[in-house]
C-alpha cells in the first residue's frame, strides 16, 4: 500500500468490481444503497469482521447476490429498481439471507407485507446496525419458525415506534400482524 493511506481509505475509493472480490470465509454483508458515500461508509463499518460487498443500485444488487450473502442492508428507494422489488426478486430466487431495510422512507403499514428481518429509518449509526446484525446472526441459530417470529416482532416494534396504538388498532395490516404473532407464540391458538 502506498504512502500513509489506510486500508479503509483505500477500500472506500475502490469500484464495485473490486469490492466484490471473494476474500475469506468471514460472513458476508451486501450493502445496497444508491448513495455511494453512505454505502461505502456502511461497508467500512463492517469490513473488519465481515466480507463486505457493495452495490450502488438495485440492478447491481441482483447481479451481486449469491448464496454466500448472509446479511443484506437494503435501501428502499432507489432510482433504477426499488428496494421492495429487489427484495421480492431475491426471495423469489430463493435467497434466504437476513435483510435489513435501511431507508429514509418512514415505515407505513405496508411494512407488515415486506419479507424483511428488520426495518430501520435513516439516519442510523454504527452501534445501532451492529446490534441489529449481531442479534439477527445470533438468532439465526434457531429454526425458521423462530426467525419468522423475530421478523414479526421487529415489524410490530417498527410500527409501534412510528404510530400510536390508536392509529394502528383496527387496521387490517396490524390485525394480521397481531394474529400472526399470536399463532407463533401460542401453540394452542390454531
Amino acid at each position: 500500500m502506498a504512502g500513509n493511506t489506510t486500508q479503509a481509505e483505500t477500500d472506500t475509493t475502490r469500484g464495485l468490481d473490486e469490492y466484490n472480490e471473494p476474500m475469506s470465509s468471514k460472513p458476508t454483508i451486501l450493502v445496497v444503497d444508491d448513495e455511494h458515500d453512505l454505502a461505502d461508509l456502511y461497508a467500512s463499518w463492517f469490513r473488519p469482521d465481515y466480507e463486505t460487498l457493495v452495490a450502488y443500485d438495485g440492478r447491481s444488487a441482483l447481479e451481486t447476490i449469491d448464496g454466500e450473502v448472509d446479511v443484506m442492508l437494503l435501501d428502499r428507494r432507489m432510482p433504477d429498481i426499488s428496494g421492495d422489488e429487489v427484495l421480492g426478486r431475491i426471495r423469489a430466487a430463493g435467497h434466504d439471507c437476513w435483510v435489513i431495510m435501511v431507508t429514509a422512507v418512514d415505515p407505513g403499514l405496508d411494512v407488515v407485507e415486506l419479507d424483511v428481518d428488520d426495518y430501520v429509518t435513516k439516519p442510523v449509526n454504527r452501534p445501532q446496525l451492529t446490534r441489529i446484525i449481531d442479534n439477527l446472526r445470533t438468532k439465526s441459530r434457531f429454526e425458521s419458525d423462530r426467525r419468522e417470529l423475530v421478523a414479526l416482532s421487529n415489524k410490530m416494534e417498527t410500527l409501534e415506534e412510528e404510530f400510536s396504538v390508536e392509529e394502528l388498532e383496527g387496521t387490517d395490516a396490524y390485525e394480521r400482524l397481531e394474529e400472526a404473532l399470536q399463532r407463533r407464540t401460542d401453540p394452542n391458538s390454531e
